[in-house]
C-alpha cells in the first residue's frame, strides 16, 4: 500500500499465449489500483517498454516513486554501450536466468533507473524508516552461496550489508541459515 493508503501496488502476470514465440510472452509486470476511483492500470503504460524486463516485488518510497527488482538492467547494458560491447542481459552464476536487481521509476512508469549491480539477484525490496531500500541479496562468488540482509539508498548510493556475514551457519545442528524478505517492524525491528 502507499503512505497514505489510497493506492496498493503489486506484480501481475498475465496467462501465457499458446502458440506465441517466447519474446512475445506476457512478462511479470507493475500494476497499481487506485482505490477512490477503483483504477487499475499497468504502471508502465508502454507495451515495448514493459516488455524489457520482468518486474516484480514493488513498494513505495517515500517519495511517491516505486521500488522494484526487475531483470531489464538498463544502465548495466548502457555501460556495454559506452564500451562498445553489445548488450546482453547479466545472467546469474548457473547461466540460467537474468540477474534480478534494484530499479526505482516513477509512479507513471517514466524515469526508471537502476540503483543496485549485482551478478546474482537482488530481491524482495522493503522500505526503511529512514527511506534506504532493504533487500535480500544473493552472494554467489566463489566460495559464497548465501543470502544475507542489505540496504541502499534510493539513488543507489551507501550500499551496506546489515546482517549475514558470518551468521549462515547457525541453524539448528549447524545447518545453513538464509536471510530472506527483509520487512521492518513497528518496533524498530527486521523480520527475516
Amino acid at each position: 500500500p502507499s503512505y497514505d493508503g489510497t493506492k496498493l501496488v503489486f506484480a501481475l502476470h498475465r496467462p501465457l499465449v499458446d502458440g506465441a514465440d517466447p519474446d512475445q510472452q506476457p512478462t511479470w509486470e507493475i500494476w497499481e489500483y487506485v482505490v477512490a476511483s477503483r483504477d487499475l492500470h499497468r504502471v508502465i503504460p508502454s507495451d515495448t517498454v514493459a516488455r524489457q524486463g520482468n518486474d516484480v516485488a514493488p513498494h513505495y518510497l517515500p517519495d511517491g516513486r516505486i521500488v522494484f527488482s526487475s531483470t531489464r538492467q538498463r544502465q548495466s547494458k548502457a555501460v556495454l554501450l559506452d564500451e562498445g560491447k553489445p548488450q546482453f542481459d547479466a545472467q546469474d552464476e548457473d547461466r540460467r536466468e537474468p540477474a534480478f536487481v534494484l530499479h526505482v521509476m516513477a509512479t507513471d512508469g517514466a524515469d526508471i533507473h537502476q540503483v543496485s549491480f549485482n551478478q546474482s539477484h537482488d530481491l524482495d525490496p522493503a522500505v526503511l524508516d529512514d527511506g534506504r531500500i532493504v533487500f535480500t541479496r544473493w552472494d554467489s562468488a566463489p566460495g559464497h552461496d548465501e543470502m544475507s540482509v542489505y540496504a541502499i539508498r534510493p539513488d543507489g548510493s551507501g550500499l551496506e550489508l546489515l546482517y549475514g556475514a558470518n551468521s549462515h551457519l547457525t541453524g539448528t545442528d549447524g545447518s545453513t541459515v538464509q536471510f530472506l524478505d527483509p520487512r521492518p517492524m513497528a518496533n524498530g525491528r527486521m523480520l527475516v
